[in-house]
């Protein structure tokens, strides 16, 4: 179900913050395109307000959740809801949250769109009409940090020798035969210094050795590194910054393929 061209777009918000709603409602009241149709402070009761809502809508937004968990739950009750419909609305996640594993727990579950740190009312209002049409949307640092992992996951050597580890562990490893530390990995990847200890750990474990040095050294003998490049997007482009409108846009447009192909990768 998408908005023709001479509708407007139906819109329901589910939060469980009251001025996370506030806020929301303030920006949606600035198009007239857009109809807020239904509000919900709650989880369960949000899901009886949409079955008592006579309008269906087009996008729904889970404002703030406080958990991976309750993103979870929110999005399979509204799956649950519309299963017997030719189509669902689609859904976009507005967190501040913006770990790696929530993101991708919210694209498995078929999320359309997660937006981290708002910046400006036209970059909600652009996210709507986006998913509305059946695209993808997300907040700049958020597309450029997929742009950046699929990115690097296509610049990696296809070893048999290290078939067992996962496209994250090679994209640390490509990093680690740069030369950089975990603090610096940690920044690079937008990860917590804990997570990536962890993958290196793990990798070590899968490529059986014992320390950096060595890794290092058998990465950069099958084709690893080499390819750190300072002036990459991370340089432009910070969490909580939102570039010029032109810029956005663009930014968006490049992202999009990445993000699809995010969706089939982690269904």
């Amino acid at each position: 179900m998408q908005p023709n061209s001479c509708s407007g777009i139906n819109l329901f918000i589910l939060t469980e913050d009251t001025v996370t709603l506030a806020g929301l409602e303030a920006i949606i009241d600035q198009d007239d395109n857009v109809s807020l149709i239904g509000r919900a402070v709650d989880g369960a009761h949000g899901i009886r307000c949409l079955e008592k809502t006579d309008l269906q809508p087009h996008v729904i937004i889970i404002g703030e959740p406080p958990s991976k968990r309750t993103i979870c739950e929110n999005v399979q009750q509204i799956f649950s809801k519309y299963r017997h419909e030719k189509s669902r609305p689609k859904m976009i996640v507005v967190s501040q949250n913006d770990d790696d594993d929530v993101i991708f727990a919210a694209l498995r579950l078929g999320v359309n769109g997660y937006l981290a740190r708002v910046g400006s009312s036209v970059e909600l209002l652009h996210s709507i009409q986006i998913v509305a049409k059946g695209g993808a949307a997300f907040s700049p640092s958020i597309a450029a940090r997929f742009s950046r992992y699929f990115s690097n996951m296509r610049s990696l050597p296809e070893l048999t020798g290290f078939s067992d580890l996962t496209n994250r562990e090679l994209e640390i490893l490509e990093l680690l035969a740069d030369g950089l530390g975990n603090q610096q990995i940690a920044r690079r990847l937008f990860l917590a210094e804990k997570t990536v200890r962890n993958y290196v750990s793990r990798i070590f474990a899968k490529l059986e050795v014992h320390d950096r040095a060595t890794a290092a050294v058998r990465a950069r003998d099958a084709g690893f590194g080499g390819q750190n490049d300072s002036s990459g997007v991370e340089g432009r482009v910070h969490d909580g910054e939102v570039p010029a409108a032109p810029e956005f846009g663009r930014q968006r447009d490049r992202a999009l393929v990445l993000i699809e192909e995010a969706h089939a990768e982690f269904r």
